[in-house]
Parts: C-alpha cells; sequence; structure tokens
C-alpha cells in the first residue's frame, strides 16, 4: 500500500469516525427531546401521578415543566445509549467487512 492509498484511509476513517459521533449527537438531542415531551405529556394528562411519583410539593413550581426536565434527561440517556449501540454495532460489522477484503487480497496476489 502506497503513501496516498494509506492517506486516503485515514482521511475515510476520520469522516466515518467523525460522522458517527454527529449521529450519536443529533440522535440523542432528538431522543432528549422524544423524552421531555413525553414527560409534559404525563404531567399535562395525570399531574396527581408525577407529584406522587417525584414527592413534590405544590408550592413547587410548574409540574409539567418538572416532567420536561426530567423526560429530557431520561431521554438523553436512553438516546445516547442507543446511538452508542447503533454505532458499536456498525464498526464491528465494517471491521468484519475489511477483514473479509484483506483475505480476499491475501489469496489472490
Amino acid at each position: 500500500m502506497d503513501d496516498v492509498e494509506k492517506q486516503n484511509l485515514q482521511e475515510g476513517l476520520v469522516k466515518t469516525a467523525s460522522g458517527y459521533f454527529l449521529l450519536i449527537l443529533i440522535g440523542s438531542l432528538l431522543a432528549s427531546l422524544l423524552g421531555g415531551a413525553f414527560g409534559a405529556l404525563i404531567a399535562t394528562i395525570s399531574p396527581e401521578f408525577v407529584t406522587s411519583l417525584f414527592s413534590l410539593k405544590p408550592e413547587d413550581g410548574s409540574i409539567t415543566r418538572y416532567a420536561f426536565t426530567v423526560g429530557m434527561i431520561w431521554g438523553l440517556f436512553i438516546g445516547v445509549g442507543v446511538s452508542g449501540f447503533a454505532c458499536l454495532l456498525t464498526t464491528a460489522v465494517k471491521i468484519i467487512k475489511l477483514r473479509i477484503e484483506h483475505r480476499k487480497i491475501d489469496k489472490n496476489p
């Protein structure tokens, strides 16, 4: 493998890694917003449930805002986990494909 091919391979790896990072970031933020919206919806439908779940008092402020915040936090955690796992699986598949291609090149000189 000459220097140009190595440089192209390295550039491709950097682009892939930055693409995965952006995928995780965007997916996590979207999951956070979805979790916040779900928390706010639950608080709107049943404020008694949210109050009893988090031991809130009426003077603590808006129950809906609190539920939105907690939903965003949980959505972020879940989004990061799911996105990271998906990227891990994609990376494993790419590594397997590279090994298979490398074996084919070695067998056919």
